[in-house]
């Protein structure tokens, strides 16, 4: 079903609702703590190729992966591929640190992105937050153990 716009909609949900509902930094949250984290997230779409996150440099960004596919290289090796659902730039958004991997676009990329001041919102829901810092420490680990 369309709206007024052409926009997809099911039930009373807007895209990026839907869109959070299927990532699992958001399992188990109501949907009026959805509604509320969404506020503070933004969609965009880059094309395939673009660097979206620079090992070494301060990375200013949190993404989730709505569509498509983006490649985490670790001193240019790849260590893995994040699609739908799955999300990056946390680990150097939560400690402030410059970023452990560079993440490259792999085909067109449909995200929900947050800056510093949106991240820190996410931050304030307990559950995510948790989430958050889980899955960074397990894939600074993962890549550590893939350096020796």
């Amino acid at each position: 079903m369309m709206d007024m716009f052409g926009r997809l909609r099911i039930g009373h949900q807007t895209p990026k609702l839907e869109a959070m509902a299927e990532v699992k930094l958001f399992d188990n949250l109501d949907p009026h703590q959805r509604k509320v984290l969404a506020q503070y997230l933004d969609e965009v779409s880059v094309e395939a190729g673009r660097t979206l996150v620079t090992e070494g440099r301060r990375n200013g960004t949190f993404w989730i992966v709505v569509a498509g596919e983006a490649d985490v290289l670790v001193g240019g090796e790849l260590r893995r591929r994040i699609g739908p659902g799955g999300w990056f730039g946390a680990t150097s958004m939560l400690d402030g640190r410059p970023a452990s991997a560079t993440v490259v676009s792999r085909t067109p990329l449909h995200a929900l992105v947050a800056g510093h001041e949106q991240f820190r919102a996410l931050e304030g829901n307990r559950t995510v937050a948790m989430r958050l810092t889980a899955e960074a420490l397990e894939r600074l680990r993962s890549d550590l153990a893939h350096a020796s």
